[in-house]
């Protein structure tokens, strides 16, 4: 049977929604760790910021539609013949909310036997600027 990849990525807003994405979730609706001093530096793959984010009362249901969706669409676009997905989370800045949600809808698709690549477009960023 085809094998349909799937692209999850993290952006920021300030960037623009990045090219080639087929679903958008915009996640600024979500409790900012960048607004607690000591989430601030850290980013979305950190346990503390997770821990926040999915602190939020709204966060567990939407998590959960997302997850929802995507495993009633995925098989779909398989069966028409669609080889490649690609989902994008967008926040303000892309190091938080953005890059939580990312690795976990990456991490319940890979445990559902879905080829998944995970990108953060704006940890990406910042790491290349540090290497300069």
């Amino acid at each position: 049977s085809l094998r349909l990849a799937v692209s999850i990525r993290s952006f920021s807003y300030k960037r623009g929604v990045p090219q080639g994405t087929d679903m958008v979730f915009d996640v600024r609706f979500l409790q900012n760790p960048y607004l607690v001093t000591e989430l601030r530096g850290l980013d979305g793959r950190d346990d503390k910021v997770a821990t926040y984010v999915a602190q939020d009362p709204r966060f567990a249901e939407f998590f959960n539609n997302v997850l929802s969706l995507t495993r009633l669409l995925l098989p779909a676009y398989r069966e028409e013949g669609k080889s490649h997905l690609s989902i994008g989370f967008g926040c303000t800045g892309g190091q938080h909310r953005s890059v939580t949600v990312a690795q976990k809808l990456s991490a319940a698709l890979v445990q559902d036997g879905w080829r998944v690549s995970n990108r953060h477009l704006e940890l990406e960023r910042r790491d290349a600027a540090h290497r300069t």
